[in-house]
């Protein structure tokens, strides 16, 4: 049986977005690098001016109600709108983010690494940690939707999933970092969950066009319940 042909990605972006890709492969693959790489990619989408903010390691408390409580969880980049009212911003768009890991080496087609199974475990906790992150956010007012889009990042791949709505025993159990003070039934539930057997997911891979167009897809989700604080930025 012939060997199967692994297809290298080509990407369609700028050439300072091509280089700042290969040049995050280089050495010590880091976590920190590939912030840098989507902020980029974001910015990109950030036009007019005002149609959003990236808020970087935003802070959301996982009880808000009480001030005893000091546990939060916090997206790396938050996409959203600053407003007057409080909560002051409004997330939009959560992206979490982890490493590069080894095979994603040579810009392989997404669909080439999908099935591997480092890169499965480690969108398999992500989700649960954006999970986490969202229903914090929820809880502390920051979004504009009981429905939360967000962007699981692992080196420059990433896939699209949407968070909520929750229910009210939902909201109370973290699944990423569990502990035994939510209701019983979810927190059993959240443990089989986060137990369970990866699945694949469709990921794409920034710099490429099937991603420009998927990154505008998803921050365009809530451009229209946005609206309202763009303009109070606009004309402010």
């Amino acid at each position: 049986m012939a060997a199967a042909i692994i297809m290298t990605a080509h990407l369609h972006a700028e050439p300072r977005l091509k280089h700042m890709i290969h040049a995050s492969f280089q050495g010590i693959l880091r976590e920190d690098v590939t912030y840098a790489v989507i902020t980029e990619f974001l910015l990109e989408h950030k036009r007019p001016a005002e149609r959003f903010v990236l808020y970087p390691q935003l802070s959301l408390r996982w009880k808000p109600e009480d001030p005893r409580d000091t546990r939060a969880e916090v997206p790396d980049i938050g996409v959203g709108n600053f407003t007057l009212q409080a909560p002051h911003f409004k997330m939009r768009l959560g992206v979490e983010a982890k490493r590069l890991l080894s095979v994603m080496h040579g810009l392989l087609d997404p669909q080439a690494i999908q099935g591997n199974k480092d890169v499965l475990n480690a969108f398999h906790s992500l989700f649960y940690q954006g999970e986490d992150q969202a229903k914090a956010a929820s809880k502390g007012g920051y979004t504009l939707s009981p429905a939360i889009p967000y962007l699981l990042f692992v080196g420059p791949y990433f896939t699209s999933v949407t968070f909520g709505p929750f229910s009210r025993g939902e909201l109370g159990v973290r699944t990423h970092k569990p502990s035994d003070s939510g209701d019983y039934n979810e927190t059993i539930k959240a443990e089989v969950r986060l137990a369970s057997q990866p699945a694949p997911r469709p990921l794409f891979l920034l710099g490429t066009h099937d991603s420009t167009m998927e990154l505008e897809r998803m921050i365009s989700l809530s451009d229209t319940l946005a609206g309202p604080l763009i303009q109070e930025a606009a004309t402010y």
